[in-house]
């Protein structure tokens, strides 16, 4: 039957589709081509019109082809485009291009014909074959990682996985890891022993890891069951799903604990050469002070100039000594810091006394800039801070110009003060002043006049670190330096400490009223109790007892029985290690779990306190958040029913 293809409805509106039109009658003749298909195939339509579909077809599928239209006309159904077979077209020119195919059934006339409409998909398939090309490259770089990667989605599932994390975690699960849940993925790898447990419970780590997991921020140290040190890195993408990584940091920790060993005996060599130092050095300059007090006859001049120079030596020689000794024992941690709120105007006025001689003698005038009315205490170690100013003050004399002067000022910057010194002396040149807090570094004067060691300004900085505060400087070669120390207003320090505490603690379980526990702490700074007590006051939960020695502080735990017991390690008489080891030789008081505390934090410290049988070792200053999670880690036990 002729069909002519103008009397078919719609024929404009079949024109102007963007996909390839054809229409053809049941045993396969072109009847209607559209404008797309004709650019799709290279043909024109009177080309096609009255041809057999199978021209359309590859070559080596033609001679299937007309079975494929008697099976089509002997059921014939709507077949959407999408269905999954691979097919592809045939053009004029002989090339082969990929399409995608839908088939429709309509009648006209009287006789059934069939609407095929064809999409070239080659640019569709071209990007995804790029993109499954990227995928493949994307999970050959993640699985190429040599630490452990894992990708969650929005809800917390994991999308991917490399090698090293299903190595690491794969024996912990029944099954594949990928579509599990972070929260059924850490409990399964916990229970199984993958992760070491002797620092803390089980129960913590995973608290602390899950809080980690749902805030990411920083790093989250573990260990192995096997002995790995692993940091976990987490971070949050824009689609609400989470990139964690977890390096394996073994053998920098172990390298860490070598330099820290190495920088011990280093220290402690320093320190015993000073000690040994000091001993015949004492003698030198006491028989040559004898000698100068004792003389039976005047002695000349030149001997005069020969006794003072071996008592001017042996002075500096003496003070070398004592600089190297302070940079020892603040490299092996042993240098105790005491932070008290400390008035600036007095630590001024004692440092310009102890100075004024040596100014005097250098033709140096000595000032004191005034000092705010207003101006806050601070939070230092006034011993050490009044060191930090001696060193600036006796550098600013020992640099400076007769008849120049030296100033002290004092000025608010925030929650700081800084304390200047300032002098008009020689200034630093601009190539020296990169390396002058290095040790041994006197900004080319190493070989001048001017007597001085190298070591005081690098003792300066960490004192100033050691008391959470910052030291630096200006200067201008021939127009004299400004040497400043700030530390922590008492005011601003208080602020923070309240504010940081104030939101830990809020969010402690602690918080809430119910069982009482009770919380024994021996310490003998008041400062510390009194910060203690600040604490617990947020945690309602918490009764807290305080002795400021530990033969007080023995026989309140015995009598009380606390739940916890906070020990202070440097304790005046009996020591927090003495304490404990006596705790433990108790029936009653044996299976109390005691903290401790200290300003040590050296490896060594923590493992003899771990050994001594601390339940956990925290260094000051503390932290807050360390210890209230340390105190719901002891005190709240988990519901063995949850």
């Amino acid at each position: 039957m002729s069909i002519d293809p103008e009397s078919l409805p719609f024929r404009e509106l079949i024109d102007a589709a963007p996909d390839g039109i054809l229409v053809t009658d049941e045993r396969g003749t072109i009847v209607l081509v559209n404008a797309e298909a004709e650019r799709m195939f290279g043909y024109g339509r009177d080309e096609l019109a009255g041809q057999l579909i199978h021209l359309l077809v590859p070559e080596r599928l033609r001679g299937r082809h007309p079975d494929h239209v008697r099976s089509f006309h002997a059921s014939p159904r709507l077949r959407p485009m999408g269905s999954g077979l691979d097919l592809s077209g045939h053009r004029k020119d002989g090339t082969e291009f990929p399409v995608e195919i839908s088939l429709s059934p309509i009648f006209h006339a009287g006789e059934r014909l069939v609407v095929a409409g064809i999409r070239d998909v080659t640019e569709r398939r071209m990007i995804e074959r790029e993109a499954k090309r990227a995928n493949a490259y994307l999970v050959s770089a993640v699985d190429a990682i040599q630490d452990a990667f894992a990708l969650y989605d929005e809800d917390d599932r994991v999308v991917l996985v490399n090698s090293a994390c299903r190595q690491l975690l794969g024996g912990a699960l029944a099954g594949a890891i990928v579509g599990r849940r972070f929260d059924e993925v850490l409990p399964s790898a916990l229970g199984a022993g993958v992760f070491d447990f002797s620092d803390e419970s089980r129960e913590a780590l995973q608290r602390r890891w899950l809080a980690y997991h749902r805030a990411p921020a920083g790093t989250l140290d573990v260990r192995t069951g096997l002995g790995r040190y692993l940091r976990v890195v987490e971070r949050k993408t824009p689609e609400h799903g989470t990139v964690s990584l977890m390096m394996d940091v073994t053998d920098d920790v172990r390298r860490e604990a070598e330099l820290r060993s190495a920088s011990a005996a280093k220290s402690e060599f320093l320190s015993s050469m000073s000690h040994e130092l000091r001993t015949p050095l004492n003698a030198v300059l006491g028989f040559a002070q004898l000698l100068e007090r004792d003389r039976k006859q005047p002695l000349t001049e030149r001997q005069q100039e020969r006794l003072q120079h071996v008592l001017h030596g042996g002075e500096h020689l003496l003070r070398l000594i004592d600089d190297v000794l302070d940079l020892a024992r603040i490299e092996a941690g042993r240098i105790p810091i005491s932070c008290e709120p400390v008035v600036v105007r007095e630590v001024l006025a004692e440092v310009t006394s102890t100075l004024e001689p040596m100014a005097a003698r250098a033709h140096i005038r000595l000032e004191v800039a005034p000092i705010p009315v207003d101006l806050p205490r601070v939070v230092a170690d006034r011993t050490r801070l009044a060191q930090i100013l001696m060193n600036f003050g006796s550098n600013a004399i020992k640099y400076g110009r007769p008849e120049g002067r030296a100033t002290f000022e004092a000025t608010e910057a925030g929650g700081s003060v800084r304390i200047t010194v300032i002098d008009d002396g020689i200034g630093i040149p601009s190539d020296k002043r990169d390396k002058l807090f290095e040790p041994f570094q006197r900004a080319g004067q190493e070989t001048g006049p001017i007597e001085g060691t190298g070591i005081g300004l690098v003792i300066s900085k960490r004192l100033a670190g050691l008391m959470q505060g910052t030291v630096g400087f200006t200067s201008e070669a021939g127009h004299g330096s400004r040497f400043w120390v700030e530390v922590p207003t008492y005011r601003a320090a208080v602020e923070d400490l309240v504010t940081t505490q104030r939101a830990v603690t809020a969010a402690s379980p602690l918080a809430a009223t119910g069982a009482r526990h009770k919380v024994v702490y021996v310490e003998d700074n008041p400062s510390n109790i009194a910060f203690m007590r600040d604490l617990v006051e947020d945690l309602a939960s918490v009764e807290l007892l305080t002795a400021p020695t530990a033969e007080i502080g023995l026989p309140l735990i015995r009598a009380h029985q606390p739940a916890v017991v906070i020990m202070d390690i440097n304790l005046p008489g009996m020591s927090g290690f003495d304490a404990v080891k006596q705790l433990q030789a108790w029936p009653e008081t044996r299976a109390i779990p005691v903290v401790g505390l200290s300003a040590a934090a050296l490896i060594k410290d923590t493992t003899r306190a771990k050994d001594a049988g601390f339940y956990r070792y925290l260094t000051k200053p503390v932290k807050v958040a360390e210890l209230t999670r340390t105190l719901e880690e002891l005190l709240i036990k988990p519901d063995p029913t949850s």
